[in-house]
């Protein structure tokens, strides 16, 4: 007994001693500057420009998106004739559609609130040769990726950029063919159905990735299978109609060298075998401070732009072989109450003397909407409506639209 004491003793006076020597860590962040002015977009010819400025910030800055306002900027070319843009609001600038002289170099000038002036070197006009066509392919019977191909005719481009935005329509769990209004159940107009219902939404997203390539080790300027998403077979982006619209940009050398060393630094380094981080320098400079960094590189071209939409029946993803079972509403509707379930409740014709007060009863309050017939088989035929949580009937309540952009198929 007495030697197990000593033991313990022993035990306890070690795991003091040990966590005695531990003291805690905190390291000293050197003071890093910040406030540079950052510069985003390109000049567009035959298309609208957007340029975007705002300012870095620290990690421990609460704002980390800092706009910079009131800035007067223009696109200047090489015999000095100036095209000013318009401020949009949250650091954004545009210039309406331009059609620049091809022959021309281009330029950008900035001047801030603080008197200073910017100026992005002259870069030559590039025609941006044509993207040929958008494409998928399953990925480990896990993802649908999208790939584009793209060649220049006049082997003059080169070198590229892209960007572009996903758009996608989900649905409603329930679709709705009645609706309440001024307290009655109306059938809603079947002749304007699709500009009524609530059964069909919308949402967007934007590319957040560097996407590059170049062709100019190859005899022809062709681009093949160049990844642009990539979407999870259980995604809400592939459960109905998903489109794509690309946007492909000509750089010069310099462009795609500077796009190339920021997508390293900022996309590829999660372990010591990718590239290290380097300087990034653009090809923007502060003419009254030339020692203040600036980050951004502006380039010139035409832009090329295609659509493409892609139905979920024609994807085939429940036949990719997911691990998990493709569940509606977990997987596919985002807008469902907590727990993922869209449950229905009755509200029956009988007894008919107390119907009013039910149908004010379950729907004035607005967190129900009415949505079908509620027909009981074998027996009397229709008895009733059937109404669920407005999340299960209204799409909008997930995030999306129900306005469907022009260039987007019908629904069905």
């Amino acid at each position: 007994m007495k030697k197990t004491a000593g033991h313990i003793l022993l035990t306890a006076l070690l795991l003091t001693a040990y966590l005695a020597c531990k003291k805690p860590f905190n390291p000293q962040l050197a003071s890093v500057a910040t406030n540079f002015l950052a510069v985003d977009g390109p000049i567009i010819s035959g298309d609208t420009t957007f340029i975007t400025l705002s300012r870095t910030t620290s990690l421990s800055d609460t704002t980390q998106n800092k706009a910079e306002l009131k800035a007067i900027i223009s696109v200047e070319n090489d015999q000095g004739m100036l095209y000013t843009l318009t401020e949009k609001g949250k650091g954004q600038y545009f210039l309406p559609v331009t059609n620049f002289d091809i022959a021309r170099q281009y330029r950008l000038d900035i001047k801030t609130t603080d008197g200073k002036i910017y100026q992005s070197d002259f870069v030559p006009m590039k025609v941006t040769g044509p993207i040929d066509t958008i494409y998928y392919q399953t990925n480990g019977y896990l993802n649908v990726q999208f790939f584009l191909n793209a060649h220049d005719p006049t082997n003059n481009t080169r070198y590229y950029r892209w960007d572009y935005q996903e758009v996608w329509q989900y649905n409603s769990w329930y679709e709705a063919f009645y609706d309440y209004t001024n307290g009655q159940i109306v059938n809603i107009n079947d002749a304007n159905f699709l500009n009524n219902t609530s059964y069909y939404c919308y949402r967007h997203d934007y590319s957040n990735q560097i996407f590059v390539g170049s062709s100019a080790n190859l005899s022809q300027d062709v681009i093949t299978k160049q990844l642009l998403s990539s979407v999870p077979d259980t995604s809400q982006k592939i459960s109905e109609i998903y489109a794509l619209v690309v946007h492909q940009y000509a750089l010069t050398e310099d462009g795609f060298k500077y796009y190339q060393n920021l997508k390293a630094n900022t996309e590829n380094l999660g372990s010591i075998f990718d590239p290290q981080p380097s300087t990034t320098m653009g090809n923007i400079h502060c003419i009254t401070s030339p020692t203040d960094v600036v980050i951004g590189f502006v380039s010139v071209s035409t832009v090329s732009q295609k659509v493409a939409s892609f139905r979920y029946s024609q994807l085939g993803v429940l036949n990719l072989g997911s691990t998990a079972p493709l569940n509606p509403v977990n997987d596919f509707y985002y807008g469902a109450p907590p727990g993922g379930q869209c449950g229905s409740t009755e509200l029956l014709f009988a007894p008919a003397s107390t119907y009013n007060a039910r149908v004010q009863q379950a729907l004035s309050s607005g967190n129900y909407l009415v949505y079908d017939q509620d027909i009981i088989l074998p027996g009397p035929g229709w008895v009733g409506y059937l109404y669920a949580p407005k999340a299960c009937v209204d799409c909008s309540y997930a995030g999306g639209t129900k306005t469907r952009p022009s260039y987007f198929p019908p629904p069905y």
